[in-house]
C-alpha cells in the first residue's frame, strides 16, 4: 500500500491564504499583504521551512511555523531590517490573518522542512 502525500510550497499556500482574503481587501491593502508574505517567505527559507505536506508524515508541525511567524514579527522585523512602524502594524495584520488561517487548514497539514536541493530549485 503507498502512502502518498500532497505537498505545496508556502509560496503557494500563502497565495491561497491571499486568494482567501482577497475579497475583503482593497488594492493597497493586498499589496501590502503581499509585501509582508514575500518577506515572511525569504525568512522562513532562511529558517529551513520550504513546503507543507499533508499526511502524518511531515516534519515540523503547524505551530512550528506560527512559532517562526511570531519570530518574524518580533526580532525579525524589528531587530533585523529595522522595519519602518507602519510596516510592522500591517505585518501584524497579516500574522493574525495568517495564523488564524493556518489553524483553520486540515490537522493533516504539516510543515516540511526544506532540503538544501529543494531550497535550490526553488
Amino acid at each position: 500500500m503507498t502512502d502518498t502525500q500532497n505537498t505545496i510550497t508556502t509560496s503557494a499556500a500563502f497565495e491561497d491564504f491571499l486568494k482567501a482574503k482577497a475579497d475583503g481587501l482593497t488594492r493597497r491593502a493586498l499589496r501590502n499583504y503581499r509585501e509582508v508574505l514575500d518577506l515572511l517567505i525569504e525568512f522562513l527559507d532562511d529558517n529551513g521551512i520550504g513546503t507543507i505536506t499533508e499526511g502524518p508524515e511531515g516534519a515540523a508541525g503547524i505551530t512550528e511555523l506560527l512559532e517562526l511567524v511570531d519570530e518574524f514579527n518580533d526580532d525579525y522585523l524589528v531587530s533585523t531590517i529595522n522595519a519602518e512602524r507602519d510596516f510592522l502594524r500591517t505585518a501584524g495584520q497579516v500574522s493574525r490573518d495568517l495564523s488564524r488561517w493556518l489553524k483553520n487548514l486540515t490537522s493533516t497539514r504539516r510543515v516540511a522542512r526544506a532540503t538544501p536541493v529543494a531550497r535550490a530549485q526553488a
